[in-house]
């Protein structure tokens, strides 16, 4: 009768064996399980991440044109600024230019307006001035000198000026 034990012994430990290995088979599938849930999550979890790193280049993309967009209005609008002042500046020199000449224009109409009043208005007929006649344009001494007509001088005997030899 030892038999009968050892058959319900074996028959009990195959039965144990049996039930350890489904509960082995049980837990390598819920451990499998686990593990795909835990894959899936993995992975949601980096696609959401993914994509919250698109929306984050997306947005700094966007940031960086609109910057780019700001500085060339800023650069353009500067452009335009120097430029209307540089034709302020040009029109500001002309404008100093033809004033300054106008002053000069100016003051030389006062200096011959005041060298014409400091030369006084002449008023009444011009006096009548003998220029150029021979009388007038003789000297003292050559109206006194020996070679003159009628002079002072020693005279030939017939009155004409020269030289007594």
């Amino acid at each position: 009768m030892a038999f009968p034990y050892l058959a319900a012994a074996t028959t009990l430990l195959a039965g144990a064996s049996a039930y350890s290995g489904y509960k082995a088979a049980q837990a390598a599938r819920e451990q499998a399980a686990a593990m795909r849930k835990q894959a899936a999550a993995t992975r949601e979890s980096s696609l959401r991440e993914v994509a919250q790193m698109q929306a984050d280049a997306k947005q700094r993309a966007s940031q960086f044109q609109s910057q780019i967009e700001q500085s060339r209005a800023a650069t353009a609008q500067r452009a335009k600024e120097a430029e209307q002042a540089a034709t302020q500046a040009r029109a500001q020199i002309a404008q100093q230019k033809a004033s300054s000449a106008l002053a000069i224009q100016q003051q030389q109409l006062s200096s011959a307006i005041q060298r014409q009043q400091a030369k006084g208005a002449k008023v009444g007929t011009p006096s009548r001035r003998r220029v150029g006649t021979p009388g007038a344009l003789r000297t003292a001494v050559e109206a006194e000198s020996a070679l003159a007509f009628g002079g002072k001088g020693t005279t030939s005997t017939t009155g004409v000026g020269g030289l007594n030899v």
